[in-house]
């Protein structure tokens, strides 16, 4: 009887602890959806970006578009470095508040994208040094953003993880049998994936609110 006792009485304590880390992991997603959130004009200007591009690749079958390319290029760029200032500003008002910042233990919202800028930057200087070629480009940029909604997915929602395995086995395809059409399909579904990855997280952050 006493044995009896004792292994309910661990059960009972063994489930209120897996509830508690349950409770602790969704509190910590809701912080992390929140700072997310605060990156959401970045996906939208970039998935537009891709987009944009993929339509003048189209395009430029027939006419020379280089120019509105490398134009819808700066722009992206001019817009994100206004809104990282932005988010630099709101970083110094929560800093004095202590807000959620000090409780998700991710410090700046903006470091979230420096995996990112690391790999961006490694792709430029592969192409910079010849050491991969135009038609591969696109193919390494998708895997890279692949495997960054995976990352993301892990701390934020599954959805995210299926939308980066979609999109790597969708490069994988087009790297092995349509490299030719990479840089159209490939630019297109990135686009369209990171402003769907924006549109998930603007619904989760109003479900959390």
């Amino acid at each position: 009887m006493q044995n009896t006792k004792q292994r309910d009485l661990h059960n009972m304590n063994q489930q209120e602890s897996d509830n508690n880390k349950h409770k602790d992991l969704m509190n910590k997603r809701k912080i992390w959806i929140g700072q997310a959130r605060a990156l959401l004009p970045l996906l939208f200007i970039w998935g537009a970006e891709w987009i944009f591009s993929a339509l003048v690749d189209i395009a430029m079958y027939w006419r020379d578009l280089d120019w509105l390319k490398q134009a819808a290029l700066l722009t992206a760029v001019v817009a994100s470095l206004i809104q990282l200032w932005s988010l630099r500003k709101d970083f110094r008002a929560d800093g004095e508040g202590k807000g959620l910042t000090d409780r998700s233990g991710w410090g700046h919202p903006v470091l979230l994208l420096l995996p990112g800028v690391m790999l961006i930057a490694a792709v430029a200087l592969l192409e910079a040094i010849g050491a991969i070629g135009p038609l591969f480009t696109p193919v390494l940029r998708a895997f890279i953003l692949a495997i960054g909604f995976v990352q993301i997915g892990l701390l934020l929602g599954r959805p995210l993880i299926y939308l980066g395995l979609w999109l790597f086995a969708l490069s994988a395809l087009m790297g092995v049998w349509y490299l030719g059409y990479s840089a159209v399909i490939l630019e297109g579904m990135g686009g369209i994936s990171l402003i769907a990855s924006g549109y998930m997280l603007r619904v989760w952050g109003r479900q959390h609110e």
